[in-house]
């Protein structure tokens, strides 16, 4: 092999790299970012061997000439970024072959140094309104919508101000979730018809690991075994820390605050559910870093979510409705990504946040701590089977829509126009 083809075969493998990366912390699935580098390296004329998990990614880059160059990369903690998720697609889309390598080596760069659409105080303030929305459909009333609401706020800020100080990263969650909880015992003695579980847990949802969860199960039956493993263990630790910081907050206030009677939720209007669907999925767009002109697709796939779960919850039962809306939900975004050349997680995420059990697992893992096993084994197991249906739902989308949408193209490209 000469030396230009050795430096070529390195430039491949360094973008390879980096693109790698650059899906990584994006938020891309193990099984995704693989697929996506295997696809990329097709075009760019080598083949591509790859091998993530949530700390590890390994390349090797196989030459036409059967030369090989092994890429290894230690990889930093994930976020979801749609907005760079959408950038990043559009440059695998354009990526046809070497000769444009420096080219697509600036793009990738000037997609990652973009600053992110949500930050400060904009994203904060979706605290309250991702927090009010949860509040509600974990049944509470307008008091438990405003008070979870206003510690939202607070968490989310705190959250962004601890991210200046990477090393108190693992103490973070327990923190948060401690002044979250002393907090919404504070706040009764104010509001005393406000349920404090409730308001708090509300309050955390910003850090509830659901979605992880769901992708955790995603990457294992997809075989990404070490992945999904990693990613399902990173779940339950992280419901664990939200679930001390709880029980310890709540145990301080109770120490040091008066006793005040536990209230209980009005019930309210069905209607207002849909409202906080809605709201719920306007808040995702700070969650999810997504631009602000997909508000109505993201609010679209909550209410198709939530529809369809409705829909055949009291005539099928939970498991098969979340099943039946998590294969809606990942169809529809499939479609959109035909029809609009925009990731398919546009849709799918917000569907399937909408879905996910965070909440209950949490339930179950503060039912733990309060010493009642038979709830809280009862809890965190439902929390399992959703997640795996929802993973189900999620992979027979992703297996047959792609096949029917290139079927239906190569159909289109081979048929004969009649003559006239």
């Amino acid at each position: 092999m000469s030396s230009s083809d050795d430096q070529s075969l390195a430039r491949l493998s360094a973008f390879l790299r980096d693109l790698g990366l650059a899906l990584h912390v994006s938020g891309a699935p193990a099984h995704d970012l693989e697929r996506n580098l295997k696809t990329i390296g097709a075009r760019l004329g080598v083949r591509v061997e790859g091998f993530a998990v949530l700390t590890f990614l390994a390349l090797t880059v196989v030459a036409s000439d059967g030369t090989r160059r092994v890429e290894m990369l230690r990889l930093p903690a994930y976020d979801f970024n749609m907005a760079r998720l959408i950038a990043l697609q559009s440059l695998a889309r354009d990526i046809k072959s070497a000769e444009g390598i420096d080219h697509y080596a600036a793009r990738l760069g000037d997609i990652m140094r973009q600053p992110s659409p949500w930050s400060g105080w904009g994203m904060a303030a979706m605290g309250f309104l991702l927090s009010g929305a949860v509040a509600l459909l974990l049944r509470g009333a307008w008091w438990e919508m405003l008070c979870g609401g206003f510690i939202g706020i607070l968490f989310v800020g705190g959250y962004i101000g601890f991210s200046r100080y990477p090393r108190l990263a693992p103490a973070v969650p327990v923190i948060l979730s401690a002044l979250a909880a002393f907090l919404a015992q504070a706040l009764a003695l104010v509001f005393p018809q406000q349920v404090p579980f409730v308001s708090a847990v509300a309050g955390i949802v910003f850090l509830l690991p659901g979605f992880m969860l769901t992708v955790a199960m995603s990457e294992l039956a997809t075989q990404n075994y070490l992945a999904g493993t990693g990613r399902l263990t990173g779940a339950f630790v992280l419901l664990f820390l939200l679930g001390a910081g709880l029980a310890i907050g709540t145990q301080v206030a109770l120490a040091c605050l008066p006793v005040q009677a536990q209230g209980v939720p009005l019930p309210l209007a069905p209607w207002v559910i849909w409202v906080a669907i809605a709201a719920l999925g306007v808040s995702l767009l700070a969650v999810l870093q997504a631009p602000a002109s997909a508000v109505l697709v993201s609010v679209g796939a909550c209410l198709l979510a939530w529809a369809v779960f409705s829909l055949l919850d009291s005539r099928m039962g939970g498991v098969v409705a979340a099943f039946a809306a998590a294969l809606a939900v990942a169809c529809a975004g499939h479609l959109y990504e035909y029809l609009s050349q925009r990731p398919a997680a546009l849709v799918q995420i917000p569907g399937l946040i909408t879905l996910v059990p965070g909440s209950m697992g949490f339930r179950g893992v503060h039912a733990l701590m309060q010493q009642d096993s038979v709830a809280g084994i009862g809890l965190v197991t439902d929390m399992v089977i959703t997640g795996a249906v929802l993973a189900v739902g999620l992979l027979l989308a992703d297996n047959i829509m792609p096949a029917l949408f290139e079927r239906s193209s190569n159909e289109r490209e081979t048929a004969i126009p009649e003559k006239p």
